[in-house]
Parts: C-alpha cells; structure tokens; sequence
C-alpha cells in the first residue's frame, strides 16, 4: 500500500505547483493591465478590473476597468504586444471583443 502513497503524494503536490503558479501568473497580468490603464488615463488611482474574458486564444483580454467612484468602461489587451484599447469603440476593441455577449 505505501508503495502506491508516494506517486499519489507526487501527483497532488505537482497539481497543486501547477495551480498555484497559474494564479500567480493571473494576478501579475491583472496588474499589468491595471498599470497601462492607468498610465494611459494619466492617473495614479488604482483601477479596477472586472468582467474579464480570455480571447483569441488566451493572447487577449476583455473587460471592463473602474476607478475608484468611478463608471465603468471596457478594454482590450493583448497580453504579447501589450496593445490597449479603452473605448468599445476603437477597432481593436471591436475587432477582438464585439462578439462577446455582455
């Protein structure tokens, strides 16, 4: 029986690496968007993102940004290029985001 505990103990363990650094991974792309966000509105706020969606096969990234007190408006990002649109009407947004049903 134990010699079937050390390969099960095994796996757990690399699932739970595995987990674990894709929610870090997650976490450090949202403040990277949040930091061009706000570079770009020229602020020192903290922005908030909320409603984001994975497209164009997890290279893009829609939702919707706030500051704080603020409404909300949307974004595109491509997490490569690091382009940003912040308008749902600017081509890039239109281009990668309009198909989403919100």
């Amino acid at each position: 029986m134990h010699n079937l505990l050390i390969p099960v103990v095994a796996i757990l363990v690399a699932a739970g690496l595995i987990v674990g650094a894709q929610a870090v991974s997650d976490a450090k792309r949202d403040e990277r968007i949040s930091a061009a966000i706000a570079e770009r509105l020229d602020t020192t706020e903290r922005v908030d993102l909320s409603h984001l969606s994975e497209v164009n096969k997890g290279y893009g990234l829609c939702g919707d940004y706030a500051l704080p007190g603020g409404p909300t408006a949307r974004f595109y990002y491509h997490t490569v290029t690091e382009r940003l649109a912040l308008d749902d009407a600017a081509p890039l947004y239109r281009d990668n985001c309009a198909r989403l049903a919100r």
